[in-house]
């Protein structure tokens, strides 16, 4: 163990609401929720977010913690374990685990990029923090003689209807006439949520709606020079601080490791829901029979359980290759690079499109009556589609981006 890891493990300003909480415990309770969340499926799309008594049942459980540094409140588990307990809350409901993982994950990024004031100041008095992470540029951050002033809008602010602060990308704007710089802005207090979630066609439950900031002042430390693809957090505030390799990684490969997550969970849901429907209804033709006895609906089975499978342990495979990556540069050998990242989010894209190809094939083999409205499978359908429409999820895109660095390609003009 390093001498910045003992120290940090030895400050704790904020005690942790259960300190002898485990990772396996943690899963064991969000795999515990999978029926309860089931049922409010329709509950929760209706009400485009999470109910108070999920939430409730969130922050009880220790989820939202489960990335906060130990010093400010939090658990500071790995990343491998905060993509199981994501992943068993979305297989009980995926606009649940999305509303939940976009809400609780980027406590991580402020850990890593933000200075330790700021990081005292918005984790404090208790370690209850949340945040939704737009990441376009969507608005401005210009820099005056009290701090900067914030104006714009952010839309798919996932996870803003259970935070207490708001953090988003901005192009900061430090010197008249000067060109703007992408980076991050945390925002306390000032901003509005609007009420315009829940008609894209799947993830309505996902509490994803707008956010707006008009003329709001903040610290100057509370705008970070952070840009998406250009830099990792080894010389960030937060390995000092936290000594955790964990806060040093780069952001690309972790926000595609949030979302596919939830996506293998979904999968999984998909694998629930078809087990059901086969074992509790006949063939449609005769001889009449348990579709459960059809080799094709067995098939079925055995290929989308495969596929699940395959998703999660992809994904867990990139969040040990996150951190140690991490870990690797801060030891002085070979620092993680854009490459790395580049390679960790395209590999965790493949499991994305693994886990929509057995929600898509077991959605198929249903029956039309499983894609009514209201019925799980459909949902589950929905939900898939809308993810692929997701930036992160144009899969040939980026593996085109990809194979243009390895061989050391421009883009074209």
């Amino acid at each position: 163990m390093s001498e910045t890891t003992e120290a940090a493990e030895k400050i704790i300003e904020i005690p942790q609401p259960e300190p002898d909480l485990t990772p396996e415990e943690l899963v064991r309770r969000a795999a515990g929720m999978r029926a309860w969340l089931r049922d409010r499926q329709d509950e929760t799309e209706q009400r485009t977010g999470i109910s108070e008594d999920t939430h409730k049942a969130f922050l009880e459980a220790g989820f939202y913690r489960s990335l906060q540094p130990r010093r400010f409140g939090g658990y500071e588990f790995d990343l491998r374990t905060y993509s199981r307990m994501v992943t068993e809350v979305a297989r009980g409901c995926p606009s649940s685990g999305w509303n939940l993982c976009l809400a609780a994950s980027h406590s991580l990024v402020v850990a890593g990029r933000f200075p330790e004031s700021t990081q005292r100041e918005v984790f404090g008095p208790d370690g209850d923090f949340r945040a939704p992470l737009p990441i376009a540029p969507s608005a401005t951050a210009t820099r005056t003689p009290d701090g900067y002033l914030v104006n714009g809008r952010w839309d798919y602010s996932s996870g803003v209807n259970v935070s207490t602060h708001f953090l988003g990308g901005v192009l900061i704007i430090d010197e008249e006439g000067g060109m703007p710089t992408p980076g991050l802005v945390l925002v306390p207090s000032g901003w509005r949520m609007l009420d315009n979630w829940g008609e894209i066609l799947g993830f309505r439950g996902s509490g994803s709606n707008s956010v707006v900031a008009e003329d709001v002042l903040v610290p100057y430390e509370y705008v970070s020079k952070t840009h998406l693809l250009a830099n990792d957090a080894t010389d960030g505030p937060g390995v000092e601080l936290h000594g955790n390799p964990m806060y040093a990684g780069r952001l690309m490969s972790f926000f595609n490791v949030q979302l596919c997550s939830i996506v293998a969970g979904t999968a999984w849901a998909a694998v629930d829901e078809y087990q059901r429907i086969i074992t509790t209804k006949n063939s449609p033709l005769p001889p009449f029979k348990p579709r459960s006895h059809d080799p094709e609906h067995q098939r079925n089975l055995g290929l989308a359980t495969a596929l699940a499978d395959s998703a999660q342990r992809i994904i867990l495979s990139v969040t040990d290759d996150y951190t140690a990556y991490a870990a690797r540069g801060l030891a002085g050998g070979e620092p993680f690079s854009e490459l790395d990242d580049q390679a960790l989010s395209l590999t965790a894209r493949q499991s994305g499109q693994l886990a929509c190809q057995a929600v898509e094939m077991l959605a198929s083999a249903s029956g039309s009556s499983a894609l009514a409205n209201g019925e799980r499978m459909q949902r589950y359908l929905r939900d898939v589609a809308t993810y692929k429409t997701h930036i992160n999820a144009q899969h040939s895109w980026w593996a085109t981006g990809y194979a243009r660095s390895l061989l050391g390609v421009e883009n074209p003009a």
